[in-house]
């Protein structure tokens, strides 16, 4: 089967690039399809022991990169979303509401973590999902959709090169980017909890 990109990402060579998933010291470290990663996410999160918290990692705009950066090689800046005490019911609404936009944007990274157990779930740049926490919990979930394990799994970063780099953008679904997520869901408690690098 062939490796799908999501919208918001673009990458020249996927040789060698496929679903797949390895156990690693903290948990599983996976590289997932476009068309498989609500799933693995749908299918992760039940593992996980409430109450749950979400939380998104949004980049700094322009005029907040000017402020924080003191130099061209100081590094970037998100800022950091939390939505604590969450029902597993709730985890779920968020990603039937927003999963499409949180999957396919390049830019944001999201998740969703335990507050009793402290498992977590991190969606990163470029179709990389952790599982931090207890492996044998969470397998099932990957192997469910056919996401092969492995020794050692080869990611998007590492096919990147400078004749064949990554791109990663924002996009827009139904009218709507990442950053209205923290401001729709503040009514239901999501803050700022940091800025990080």
């Amino acid at each position: 089967m062939d490796f799908k990109l999501v919208q918001g990402v673009d990458a020249d060579n996927l040789e060698g690039i496929h679903s797949a998933y390895c156990i690693c010291d903290n948990g599983i470290s996976a590289v997932i399809s476009a068309e498989l990663i609500g799933g693995a996410v749908k299918g992760l999160l039940k593992s996980l022991e409430e109450p749950v918290f979400f939380f998104v990692e949004l980049p700094c705009g322009e005029d907040e990169e000017k402020k924080l950066r003191k130099s061209k090689t100081d590094p970037f800046h998100y800022n950091l979303y939390y939505l604590d005490n969450c029902t597993l019911p709730v985890a779920d609404a968020i990603m039937k509401r927003y999963g499409d936009l949180l999957i396919n944007d390049g830019l944001c990274r999201f998740g969703f973590g335990s507050h009793k157990s402290g498992e977590e779930i991190y969606c990163m740049s470029y179709q990389s999902i952790s599982v931090y926490g207890e492996a044998a919990k969470f397998e099932p979930a990957l192997a469910a959709l056919g996401v092969v394990k492995e020794n050692e799994i080869k990611n998007l970063w590492d096919n990147f090169t400078k004749d064949t780099p990554g791109t990663s953008l924002s996009v827009e679904i139904n009218g709507e980017t990442v950053y209205d997520i923290p401001v729709n869901l503040k009514s239901e408690g999501m803050y700022l909890s940091d800025v990080i690098e």
